[in-house]
């Protein structure tokens, strides 16, 4: 089939822009019938998608013949070998007795492509020799396309199916788990109004420890679900709202930048709160704070006994505390929120031996102010 290559290429590619607004798999299966139909003109296409160990028709070309496609099993036929393989076929002339095994006797040729790990796409025709191998290699660049889609979709459904079960697991953090705390706490209080104890105080630590728990639990879960909504926030303002839980404490908090960050506000509070009670917490109630303007982000560096180098990747994980008193949640919302807002985060030495979190990707409104 003869084809102006550089039109034919340029034409797949504006192909692929449109595939990537596809949001379901039978559009984009659609979408690349259509385009192979249009473009390619392969005028009896078909998209056969793997479903358990059948490969099933899912798109089919509007030249294509009643019944053109059918379902085969993924070892089965021309489209078994190619899903099987993962290399293109091409057949010049379909035989009687070979393992084609067409879905009409009038085809006489055809090619087929695996589309990754979801299925093959096919085209064939109804006289021998109609494919060559540029028909191959312009199929396998389409296909390349949808393939992509066909990734994205399955990414965003994992994701959609997280974020759902991240759902399930806040509410049930805050009803199933919040509630009957909270009677327990009840019951202390009466039991320790009557008859204060150290048995009692200890009971209400332990009570203390498990809200924290079930709070930064329940933050950690909601910070993956919830939307980033951005706006301009001043840093220095949100400092000292950030800072007022400390105000008791010995510890003081240096602020050396006058940044407007673009940034969703409550999950940036969320973010400077942990890091500011990261360092307190660690760095002990006398510990200086600082937070600056880098490049392109800021940073929170305390004066206090900075973590270990082989530490320094294991602190963001989800559960992980160096000492006993913290939950390990802390540190994990704070990169959950870098990587919602599509940020990076970093973990050094600060000026005074101690540590320093930085956080970039061109969050300053109006370029970064050293």
């Amino acid at each position: 089939m003869e084809k102006s290559s550089k039109n034919t290429i340029e034409a797949l590619h504006h192909i692929a822009v449109r595939l990537q607004k596809e949001d379901t798999i039978e559009g984009v299966c659609m979408k690349t019938v259509n385009a192979a139909a249009d473009i390619l003109e392969f005028n009896q296409c078909s998209i056969l998608l793997r479903e358990g160990e059948w490969l099933v028709p899912h798109a089919i070309s509007e030249d294509a013949p009643a019944n053109g496609s059918r379902q085969m099993r993924i070892d089965q036929g021309l489209a078994g070998k190619t899903y099987q393989s993962g290399c293109s076929q091409i057949v010049e002339e379909i035989q009687p007795n070979d393992d084609t095994d067409p879905a009409k006797e009038s085809y006489q040729s055809g090619i087929s492509v695996p589309i990754g790990e979801y299925g093959v796409f096919q085209a064939i025709n109804t006289t021998a020799a109609a494919f060559d191998e540029s028909d191959i290699e312009l199929a396998e660049l389409l296909i390349s396309h949808t393939t992509t889609s066909l990734n994205r979709i399955e990414r965003e459904r994992e994701l959609q199916q997280q974020i759902e079960r991240l759902d399930k697991f806040a509410s049930v953090v805050s009803h199933d788990l919040q509630n009957p705390l909270s009677i327990a706490q009840g019951y202390l209080k009466l039991a320790r109004d009557e008859q204060d104890s150290e048995s009692l105080q200890t009971v209400a630590s332990a009570h203390n420890r498990m809200d924290q728990l079930i709070t930064d639990v329940l933050t950690f879960a909601r910070v993956g679900t919830e939307a980033i909504e951005p706006e301009v926030v001043e840093m220095s303002q949100l400092l000292k709202e950030c800072w007022a839980d400390h105000s008791q404490t010995d510890a003081t908090l240096c602020v050396k930048t006058d940044q407007k960050i673009q940034a969703d506000r409550k999950h940036l509070r969320q973010l400077l709160t942990n890091l500011l009670s990261n360092a307190v917490k660690h760095g002990g109630s006398n510990v200086s704070v600082t937070v600056g303007t880098i490049a392109d982000g800021f940073y929170v560096e305390d004066d206090g006994p900075g973590i270990d180098t082989d530490e320094r990747k294991a602190v963001f994980e989800a559960g992980y505390s160096p000492s006993a008193e913290g939950t390990g949640f802390g540190l994990s919302i704070v990169k959950q929120v870098t990587e919602a807002h599509g940020w990076n985060i970093r973990v050094t030495d600060g000026a005074e031996g101690g540590t320093r979190f930085e956080i970039s990707g061109s969050l300053i409104v109006g370029g970064p102010r050293l």
